[in-house]
């Protein structure tokens, strides 16, 4: 949390990057739906850097456990085309896109679910596919990944306000995520499920370049989306405390969370309602048999 949106972003996963509006959420099938949410989550200012490192002992330690990520249902998969009858003429065969041909096809896509200038923004960057899946696996793990897609940053400066000696977030400050969240808020949930299921193979296929197992890429999409969920909606003022050029929050609560939530918090609590909103919405309709 900064008090100059030019300043630097760093997270704890990732030692440097530019500042600016770092990504932000909900990508076609995850360039949609968490593609959106993250463009617009990650479109804010960027986060305080960590702490910096302890000088490396003589003997290195034992490597700590990577703790486990939380647990997420599969996304059902459509049912298979039932073949036409002998007398009917046969459906016409639509070819699986290739990452080749994706870019256009999720920019013609996305054109129909929202006239966002943000959303239009975002869709400029080629790769749509791969960034929204490196998307997805940071969000899952609640970690920031600035680079993936880099938009505008919000007009205006973050602010703070100072009331008995005690430094909390300007409520103005709120106002500038507006319209990232109306972007998120105005989405059409059918058009980014049917997207969906339309790119999974590319999807799955991209994420198990990664590292991971194909099949794991939807629990990771909706383990993304209860990372959003699980975001307090805080209505009373926020303290923070300044810790040399910087921001962080008072309450070791919400300094310790993920960077995805304390990037929603300091959009405010009605913004942070209206994304949860449409995150609950997706998940739901993806967690739906599709028969």
């Amino acid at each position: 949390m900064q008090p100059d949106p030019e300043d630097r972003y760093t997270d704890a996963e990732q030692r440097s990057s530019s500042g600016g509006l770092p990504t932000t959420v909900i990508a076609v099938g995850v360039l949609v739906i968490v593609g959106i949410i993250g463009w617009v989550v990650f479109s804010g200012d960027p986060e305080p850097p960590p702490p910096a490192p302890e000088p490396p002992p003589v003997v290195a330690p034992e490597p700590e456990p990577q703790p486990e990520l939380p647990p997420a249902p599969d996304i059902p998969e459509p049912e298979p085309v039932v073949a036409a009858e002998p007398n009917e003429p046969p459906a016409p065969v639509i070819p699986p896109p290739t990452l080749e041909t994706s870019d256009e096809e999720l920019r013609e896509r996305l054109a129909d679910v929202s006239d966002s200038s943000l959303l239009e923004s975002a869709l400029v960057t080629d790769n749509l596919i791969e960034r929204g899946t490196a998307l997805v696996d940071s969000f899952s793990s609640g970690v920031m990944m600035p680079k993936l897609l880099p938009l505008p940053a919000p007009k205006g400066p973050f602010a703070v306000t100072e009331t008995d000696g005690v430094v909390t977030i300007d409520p103005a400050s709120y106002e500038r995520y507006n319209d990232h969240a109306t972007t998120v808020e105005e989405l059409d949930t059918d058009t980014l499920v049917e997207s969906f299921h339309r790119f999974r193979p590319l999807l799955e296929k991209t994420y198990a370049s990664l590292g991971y197992e194909s099949e794991d890429f939807d629990n990771a999409l909706i383990r993304a989306l209860d990372r959003v969920l699980d975001t307090p909606e805080i209505d009373a003022p926020i303290p923070v405390v300044k810790h040399e050029a910087i921001y962080r929050f008072a309450d070791p609560d919400l300094e310790q969370r993920p960077g995805v939530q304390k990037q929603l918090l300091r959009m405010g609590p009605e913004n942070i309602a209206r994304i949860k909103r449409q995150a609950s919405a997706l998940r739901e309709a993806l967690l739906t048999d599709p028969g």
